[in-house]
């Protein structure tokens, strides 16, 4: 049932069956997980901005953290994985959006450690963002960059939820404003 129900909704399913599901053959279970991933949760990143070209929700992705790290020092943003190994990325969305949050100028990109812990800590316990992930699993080498993405991708939902809510409170105080302006006027 749950196979046609992703096959309903146009989910590619390439060379996976409720067999392997079943067998718990882990490569092709891993990538049903992310192909679901990918579908439902990373597909609905949109720009605010966006031209007639259409990108990947992977691009998108990707150009709405470089947007909303730019001018963070020593943070730049080339992909999901060695990008984001120190910390400071992370950081920076934090701050872009939560300045009383983060104290950016204290960070140091030689402790990613402490600096993962500080944006995963704060995500999760003052603004309620699952934590998908552990410093150790960002402090290496090279990172994964679907664990990256999915992390992201929570950071993503809450901020631009966050942006929406405050044009809405924006938008109400206008017209509340503008209303007892014409009663005044009365």
């Amino acid at each position: 049932k749950a196979l046609n129900f992703l096959k309903n909704k146009k989910v590619k399913l390439e060379s996976i069956g409720a067999e392997d599901i079943v067998d718990g053959n882990p490569r092709l279970t891993l990538g049903l997980i992310w192909t679901l991933i990918l579908r439902f949760e990373i597909q609905e990143v949109y720009l605010e901005d966006e031209s007639v070209e259409r990108r990947s929700a992977k691009e998108g992705l990707l150009v709405w953290c470089q947007r909303m790290t730019a001018g963070h020092r020593n943070v730049r943003v080339d992909n999901f994985t060695t990008s984001w190994r120190d910390g400071l990325a992370f950081n920076a969305l934090i701050h872009k959006f939560r300045p009383d949050l983060i104290e950016f100028d204290q960070l140091r990109p030689n402790q990613a450690e402490k600096n993962l812990r500080n944006a995963f800590d704060v995500a999760a316990n003052d603004l309620g963002i699952p934590r998908l992930l552990d410093p150790e699993d960002v402090n290496i080498m090279r990172p994964d960059d679907k664990s990256i993405m999915t992390q992201l991708v929570a950071y993503y939902k809450y901020f631009t939820r966050l942006k929406t809510e405050e044009t809405s409170t924006k938008r109400i105080v206008k017209v509340v404003g503008m209303v007892l302006e014409g009663e005044q006027l009365e």
